[in-house]
């Protein structure tokens, strides 16, 4: 398979890496290229990696199409995120403009780039979207901003499972619950989940490798917490 995955740079994205660079090639696309460097140089098979420092908001066809030498795209996880806890009265348009740039617009954006490449290899879209982004679960004070961005990541998934069904592209979501990611840290730094990116990376892998044709418009619930 040829995958895309965004924010690959560390957390679930690094883990997923490691996992689908030893039988498939994998186009990364992060911002930090010192990061990528170094999980470049843990690989097994290092030229089944291949990747692009620059950021998902400023993705346009001309950085994609220099970038994947492929005309067939199989997966693409947007797995990028940004997090910021903040109380609702002090949240500005910058964190407005950060955390759904890269939570939505990004999301939005890759898929509608990918489009022809995903429709010629009739591939997948997983959006890695949030517990907090999904109705009636629990919601937490200082997390407005990214619980719904990560609500509009959900219900695109929905839309995109209608619309893109002449293009053959399944379209689904995984709504995680905390894994501990450097993001969740920075956020939330007295907090320890239950679920490392390493578990959750595997249990991805378990879904997309062996079961992923049988899924299409679903948002997937995988919690044991939610901060």
């Amino acid at each position: 398979m040829n995958i895309v995955i965004t924010g690959c740079s560390q957390g679930i994205g690094a883990e997923l890496v490691k996992i689908w660079s030893k039988d498939h090639f994998v186009y990364g696309i992060s911002r930090n290229e010192k990061k990528l460097n170094e999980l470049k140089n843990t690989l097994d098979k290092k030229e089944n990696f291949k990747f692009l420092t620059e950021s998902i908001t400023q993705l346009n066809s001309a950085s994609i199409g220099s970038f994947i030498d492929s005309d067939k795209i199989d997966l693409l996880v947007n797995n990028a995120g940004f997090l910021i806890n903040k109380p609702f009265e002090e949240i500005n348009y910058e964190d407005y403009k950060q955390v759904m740039d890269t939570n939505f617009w990004g999301v939005f954006n890759l898929s509608q780039l990918l489009l022809n490449k995903l429709s010629n290899a009739k591939g997948h879209i997983l959006n890695i979207s949030s517990m907090g982004g999904v109705m009636n679960s629990s919601k937490f004070p200082g997390l407005s901003l990214y619980s719904s961005s990560k609500g509009a990541v959900s219900i695109l998934t929905e839309c995109l499972h209608e619309e893109l069904k002449p293009h053959n592209i399944r379209v689904n979501a995984l709504a995680l619950g905390a894994v501990q990611t450097e993001m969740l840290s920075k956020a939330f730094p007295n907090y320890n989940a239950e679920t490392s990116p390493n578990q959750m990376a595997k249990f991805i892998d378990s879904i997309i490798i062996n079961g992923d044709k049988l899924l299409n418009g679903q948002i997937i619930k995988v919690s044991t917490s939610n901060p």
